[in-house]
Protein backbone atom coordinates (compact mmCIF):
# COMPACT_ATOMS: atom_id res chain seq x y z
CA UNK A 1 0.00 0.00 0.00
CA UNK A 2 1.01 3.40 -0.96
CA UNK A 3 2.57 5.40 2.10
CA UNK A 4 -0.13 7.16 3.63
CA UNK A 5 -2.79 5.84 1.59
CA UNK A 6 -5.57 3.70 0.78
CA UNK A 7 -6.48 0.28 -1.41
CA UNK A 8 -8.62 1.06 -4.46
CA UNK A 9 -9.96 -1.94 -6.40
CA UNK A 10 -10.38 -1.67 -9.93
CA UNK A 11 -12.52 -4.31 -11.05
CA UNK A 12 -12.00 -4.37 -15.42
CA UNK A 13 -14.51 -6.27 -17.87
CA UNK A 14 -11.45 -7.25 -19.48
CA UNK A 15 -8.63 -9.85 -19.82
CA UNK A 16 -6.49 -7.29 -23.04
CA UNK A 17 -3.48 -6.59 -21.55
CA UNK A 18 -3.89 -2.79 -23.50
CA UNK A 19 -6.81 -1.76 -21.54
CA UNK A 20 -5.99 -3.17 -18.43
CA UNK A 21 -2.64 -1.13 -18.81
CA UNK A 22 -5.17 2.23 -19.75
CA UNK A 23 -6.88 1.43 -16.68
CA UNK A 24 -4.28 1.37 -14.53
CA UNK A 25 -2.48 4.43 -15.91
CA UNK A 26 -5.47 6.30 -15.83
CA UNK A 27 -6.85 5.53 -12.02
CA UNK A 28 -2.71 5.75 -11.25
CA UNK A 29 -3.46 9.56 -12.45
CA UNK A 30 -6.13 10.48 -9.87
CA UNK A 31 -5.28 8.07 -7.08
CA UNK A 32 -1.46 8.59 -6.53
CA UNK A 33 -1.60 8.33 -3.08
CA UNK A 34 -3.31 4.49 -3.25
CA UNK A 35 -2.11 1.23 -3.76
CA UNK A 36 -4.02 -0.30 -6.78
CA UNK A 37 -5.40 -3.38 -7.55
CA UNK A 38 -6.74 -3.62 -10.90
CA UNK A 39 -9.03 -7.21 -11.19
CA UNK A 40 -9.32 -8.58 -15.25
CA UNK A 41 -12.73 -10.47 -15.49
CA UNK A 42 -13.42 -11.95 -18.77
CA UNK A 43 -17.09 -10.30 -19.12
CA UNK A 44 -19.68 -11.19 -22.56
CA UNK A 45 -20.50 -8.29 -24.20
CA UNK A 46 -23.80 -10.29 -25.63
CA UNK A 47 -23.16 -8.79 -28.90
CA UNK A 48 -24.14 -12.47 -31.15
CA UNK A 49 -21.86 -11.80 -33.95
CA UNK A 50 -18.67 -10.19 -31.86
CA UNK A 51 -18.69 -7.30 -33.26
CA UNK A 52 -20.93 -4.01 -32.58
CA UNK A 53 -22.06 -1.77 -35.29
CA UNK A 54 -22.65 2.31 -34.61
CA UNK A 55 -22.33 3.76 -31.10
CA UNK A 56 -25.63 2.71 -29.60
CA UNK A 57 -24.67 -0.87 -30.24
CA UNK A 58 -21.27 -0.61 -29.04
CA UNK A 59 -22.73 1.05 -25.55
CA UNK A 60 -24.98 -1.93 -25.27
CA UNK A 61 -21.45 -4.15 -25.18
CA UNK A 62 -20.27 -2.16 -22.66
CA UNK A 63 -22.84 -1.93 -20.91
CA UNK A 64 -23.91 -6.11 -21.25
CA UNK A 65 -20.15 -6.43 -20.07
CA UNK A 66 -20.51 -4.21 -16.47
CA UNK A 67 -24.12 -6.42 -15.85
CA UNK A 68 -22.24 -9.22 -16.43
CA UNK A 69 -19.74 -8.73 -14.76
CA UNK A 70 -21.65 -7.65 -11.33
CA UNK A 71 -23.89 -10.33 -11.92
CA UNK A 72 -21.25 -12.68 -11.90
CA UNK A 73 -19.91 -11.81 -8.39
CA UNK A 74 -16.56 -10.77 -9.98
CA UNK A 75 -17.21 -7.11 -8.64
CA UNK A 76 -18.42 -7.63 -4.88
CA UNK A 77 -15.29 -6.15 -2.94
CA UNK A 78 -14.11 -3.15 -5.48
CA UNK A 79 -14.30 -0.15 -5.35
CA UNK A 80 -14.74 0.67 -9.10
CA UNK A 81 -16.04 -1.03 -12.40
CA UNK A 82 -14.53 -0.38 -15.92
CA UNK A 83 -16.05 -1.73 -18.66
CA UNK A 84 -14.67 -1.12 -22.02
CA UNK A 85 -15.75 -1.77 -25.74
CA UNK A 86 -14.94 -1.42 -29.44
CA UNK A 87 -17.14 -1.35 -31.69
CA UNK A 88 -17.34 0.05 -35.69
CA UNK A 89 -18.82 3.30 -37.05
CA UNK A 90 -19.79 3.50 -40.47
CA UNK A 91 -19.36 7.01 -42.08
CA UNK A 92 -21.59 7.49 -45.41
CA UNK A 93 -19.53 9.25 -47.70
CA UNK A 94 -20.02 10.37 -51.08
CA UNK A 95 -17.69 8.17 -53.21
CA UNK A 96 -17.56 4.97 -50.32
CA UNK A 97 -18.20 4.19 -47.10
CA UNK A 98 -15.86 4.33 -44.35
CA UNK A 99 -15.47 2.36 -41.44
CA UNK A 100 -13.94 4.17 -37.87
CA UNK A 101 -13.15 2.17 -34.41
CA UNK A 102 -14.77 3.27 -31.80
CA UNK A 103 -14.27 2.67 -27.98
CA UNK A 104 -16.98 2.97 -25.24
CA UNK A 105 -15.49 3.38 -21.47
CA UNK A 106 -17.87 3.12 -18.63
CA UNK A 107 -16.55 4.07 -14.75
CA UNK A 108 -18.88 3.22 -12.06
CA UNK A 109 -18.62 3.82 -8.67
CA UNK A 110 -19.57 1.08 -6.21
CA UNK A 111 -20.39 3.06 -3.15
CA UNK A 112 -23.24 4.89 -5.13
CA UNK A 113 -23.53 3.46 -8.24
CA UNK A 114 -22.81 6.88 -10.18
CA UNK A 115 -21.21 6.07 -13.90
CA UNK A 116 -19.45 8.04 -16.33
CA UNK A 117 -19.50 7.26 -19.97
CA UNK A 118 -17.72 8.49 -22.85
CA UNK A 119 -16.75 7.50 -26.85
CA UNK A 120 -13.23 7.79 -28.30
CA UNK A 121 -12.38 6.71 -32.03
CA UNK A 122 -10.08 3.98 -31.85
CA UNK A 123 -8.93 1.37 -29.21
CA UNK A 124 -8.61 1.63 -25.53
CA UNK A 125 -5.11 3.16 -24.89
CA UNK A 126 -3.14 4.17 -21.93
CA UNK A 127 -2.59 7.37 -23.22
CA UNK A 128 -6.29 8.24 -24.16
CA UNK A 129 -8.10 6.65 -21.46
CA UNK A 130 -5.75 9.06 -19.41
CA UNK A 131 -6.79 11.94 -21.21
CA UNK A 132 -10.55 11.14 -20.89
CA UNK A 133 -10.39 9.82 -17.10
CA UNK A 134 -9.06 14.18 -17.26
CA UNK A 135 -12.09 15.36 -19.80
CA UNK A 136 -14.65 13.65 -17.58
CA UNK A 137 -13.55 14.84 -14.46
CA UNK A 138 -12.88 11.49 -12.64
CA UNK A 139 -12.19 13.38 -9.97
CA UNK A 140 -16.05 12.79 -8.85
CA UNK A 141 -15.28 8.95 -8.30
CA UNK A 142 -12.83 9.99 -5.62
CA UNK A 143 -14.47 9.60 -2.10
CA UNK A 144 -14.52 13.05 -0.48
Amino acid sequence: MAEGGKKVTVAVTSCNKEKLEAVDSAFASHFADASLQILSHSSDSGIPHGQPWGMQHTYEGALARLHHLKSSGGALSCDYLVSAENGVCAILGHASTTALDVACVIIERRSDGKQAMNFSQGDVEAHWLGRKAKDWQLAWVRPD
